[in-house]
């Protein structure tokens, strides 16, 4: 049976926190809006630079922006490609697609924006602060994204499949004597990709057992979250 990942799984990879701290900086440098979302729409970070306009439009007609950022999801879905946006009222946004392995598992959406040649009255523009950008820079800057997010795209199946088989008994127990053997259970799972509720069930534990075991492996080894962990555990070494 084949496992399908979500974003969740994605982001305890990724690590929220230092997803949320590239957002948000990414965001102000370039006076933009930047969310992470699920395949599903749902948040997985909260939104920086937010459109006052856009969420005032969303309010008032939610139905019809729900409908229309779902047909841009299913169609980034079908091309796996990053695709510029433009909603009925002129204002823009990027849609990128956030992988895992092959599978689609989140979208990074930058916007609300509008380009210079945009039909939106400039009292709208001026009211709500929206970004205007030249065609130029709207690529530079869609470019500059897809390139990071693409560093994102970890093939942690592959890595698992081509790393841990050589490095891990095949009971996906780690061989480690700085581990207690339920620390190095709890890394095993880790590198094949459950979050916490998945580990809990599978170890029959509470979930806050589970947090407990991942912070006192991340203090035993020196390392600073649960992707360092897997990479270490997968290639040796781990990526700062």
């Amino acid at each position: 049976m084949t496992k399908h990942y979500t974003g969740k799984n994605w982001l305890e990879i990724v690590g929220k926190e230092k997803l949320q701290t590239f957002q948000d900086t990414f965001a102000q440098n370039y006076n933009i809006g930047l969310s992470f979302l699920d395949t599903k729409g749902e948040p997985l970070t909260v939104s920086a630079q937010t459109s006052l306009l856009c969420h005032k439009m969303q309010l008032k007609n939610e139905k019809h922006c729900s409908t229309e950022h779902q047909m841009a999801r299913e169609m980034v879905a079908s091309t796996k490609e990053a695709q510029f946006f433009t909603c009925n009222i002129g204002v823009s946004y990027l849609l990128c697609p956030v992988f895992w392995g092959e599978e689609i598992v989140a979208y990074a959406q930058v916007g609300c924006f509008i380009a210079e040649a945009s039909t939106l009255p400039e009292k709208y523009i001026k009211e709500y602060n929206i970004p205007v950008f030249s065609s130029k820079d709207i690529k530079a800057i869609g470019d500059l994204l897809i390139r990071i997010i693409k560093l994102l795209n970890i093939n942690y199946k592959k890595a698992y499949e081509a790393g841990l088989a050589e490095r891990m008994p095949k009971s996906t127990v780690v061989d480690d004597a700085r581990l207690s053997n339920r620390e190095q259970q709890v890394v095993g799972l880790l590198c094949e990709g459950l979050n916490n509720k998945q580990i809990s069930e599978n170890l029959i534990i509470s979930e806050k057992t589970v947090k407990s075991h991942i912070s006192n492996i991340l203090n035993k080894l020196g390392l600073r979250d649960r992707m360092q962990v897997v990479l270490y555990y997968l290639h040796g070494r781990v990526v700062q």
